[in-house]
């Protein structure tokens, strides 16, 4: 089940971004940690400095079954975490194949009982997904509309 749970992780975090996508904004001094998104020739494309409570998280458009779809992580020995997952289908839920604690308050959400340490994360960018990187108040479009699928890495990084 679980090496399945991290394969259904990466499959599902299906993004649209074409190579050659802006910057997030400038690379954070010091020891600050940021999420990174590189292409696959390992070229950034977003960079955007971690808050203090160490989450982010990914929202996208679901593509079998046409819902929103937030994923969100925290940053944990020394990788990340997937922490929750929510959507307005709980058959988006069902995808996952996770155990854990589900809550429907105005849509579902599901806390995985546990999850892999994860230390990068491979994204498969297209325009489908409409794939959002949001960090704190920050919400970068990870997606050029009529782009052509590109195949990303997502990781935090420490100045």
């Amino acid at each position: 089940m679980r090496g399945r749970a991290v394969v259904v992780a990466v499959v599902l975090v299906v993004a649209a971004v074409a190579a050659g996508a802006w910057a997030a904004g400038p690379r954070p001094g010091g020891d600050d940690p940021a999420v990174v998104v590189a292409d696959e020739r390992g070229r950034e494309v977003a960079s955007v400095p971690l808050p203090e409570a160490g989450r982010f998280a990914l929202s996208y458009r679901h593509s079998v079954y046409r819902a929103e779809v937030t994923e969100t992580f925290a940053v944990a020995d020394g990788g990340f975490r997937l922490v929750a997952i929510a959507s307005p289908s709980e058959a988006v839920l069902d995808y996952y194949e996770l155990e854990g604690r589900r809550v429907d308050d105005h849509g579902w959400r599901l806390e995985p009982a546990a999850t892999p340490r994860l230390e990068a994360l491979p994204l498969v960018a297209t325009e489908v997904g409409r794939r959002t990187l949001v960090v704190g108040d920050r919400h970068v479009p990870l997606f050029t509309p009529g782009g052509s699928p590109a195949h990303l890495v997502l990781s935090i990084h420490r100045g």
